[in-house]
């Protein structure tokens, strides 16, 4: 009988030890194809550590890479929960919050961080737009079924600065005062109001299907000290961008 009882504390003893241990990069393999499935864009590489507590490389499309590192809380595994604790730096920005994984959702909390305009700027360049400045974000949250996002609410504060475009006529250069950045989600549709004293200067929303669009009003024009478009009004959109990034 005490042979027995032996046997079955050693037992889980080894399977507590292989679970504790477990390398981060053993796990990732056997979900990859996965989440490359729900996420073509990004891309994780350099998995190292544990799944208690370790560490991977990643990128979403061309912006520059970052130090993802994290730290599973075993408390809510019981209850069928990951609880984690993320951090993501690297060129231009540094990003961390909590978040909870379950096999029907995904939620992401108190995210809070701040991404500097080289960031940017790595892709934005190619459209012809060079920025400056910073973007600050608090209290970011936002939930997914694994399909498309059930709820999100946030803000966010641009410092202002001055904005670079390239037009036909050559180099501009735009200046614009510090904005405010609301996140929420209207029915199917995850929007972003870019505002100023409340006033709407660009409205980004993001439908299901991954298609976004980007509606610059009229005012964003008076703010920047540029000529209206002959015939517009400040309220309207003057120049509407649709794109599928998703």
């Amino acid at each position: 009988m005490k042979s027995l009882l032996y046997i079955c504390i050693g037992l889980i003893s080894f399977l507590i030890f292989v679970v504790a241990f477990a390398p981060a990069s053993t796990v990732w393999s056997s979900i990859r194809e996965d989440v490359h499935k729900v996420a073509p864009d990004l891309n994780i590489y350099r998995v190292s550590g544990t799944i208690w507590n370790g560490e991977s490389e990643m990128q979403f499309r061309q912006f520059p890479a970052s130090l993802l590192t994290w730290k599973l809380s075993p408390a809510g595994l019981i209850r069928g929960i990951a609880q984690v604790q993320l951090n993501a730096a690297g060129q231009g920005h540094q990003v961390e919050g909590d978040a909870s994984f379950t096999s029907v959702a995904v939620n992401i909390n108190a995210l809070h961080g701040l991404i500097n305009s080289d960031y940017i700027n790595e892709v934005s360049e190619e459209y012809g737009y060079t920025f400056s400045g910073d973007l600050e974000f608090e209290n970011l949250s936002i939930s997914t079924d694994w399909h498309w996002i059930t709820d999100a609410k946030g803000t966010a504060n641009w410092s202002g600065g001055q904005i670079l475009i390239i037009t036909p006529d050559g180099p501009r250069y735009v200046t614009l005062p510090p904005l405010e950045g609301e996140l929420f989600k209207q029915q199917d549709q995850l929007i972003l109001n870019i505002t100023l004293e409340k006033q709407i200067l660009i409205a980004i929303t993001l439908q299901k299907g991954g298609w976004a669009k980007v509606a610059i009003k009229g005012i964003l024009f008076d703010v920047a000290d540029l000529p209206l478009p002959e015939g517009s009004k400040p309220d309207e959109t003057i120049l509407l961008i649709e794109e599928k990034i998703l």
